[in-house]
């Protein structure tokens, strides 16, 4: 019985060791990210993490996840222009992603 105290206890240890190992580790990585609810109440902050985001990683966050993509050879920049609309509230995103998604495409064509 004293044995599977030891042998308790040690696992419990240890178990506390590697959670507060990994947690520290994390928060330090993402030390910089604001949280969605700073994001949500701070229309500065949700505009900074707007800007950061580039056209390809919006491209592939918004666009991808649904469909395969035509090349942007497939359309004119004005085609494109009337694809992003129709697509902007097809899939709800927003004005300014809509623009770097865009932006973005016709950079490629």
């Amino acid at each position: 019985m004293k044995n599977i105290k030891i042998i308790y206890f040690m696992l419990l240890f240890f178990s506390f060791i590697v959670f507060e190992g990994c947690k520290t580790s994390e928060s330090n990585l993402y030390a910089n990210i604001p949280s969605s609810e700073e994001v949500n109440r701070s229309p500065t902050k949700k505009a900074a993490v707007l800007i950061e985001k580039s056209g390809a990683q919006l491209w592939g966050e918004n666009c991808v996840r649904c469909h395969n993509t035509p090349p942007p050879q497939a359309y004119s920049n004005e085609q494109w222009d009337v694809i992003g609309q129709h697509m902007r509230v097809r899939a709800n995103i927003s004005k300014v992603k809509t623009e770097k998604i865009i932006a973005f495409i016709k950079s490629a064509n």
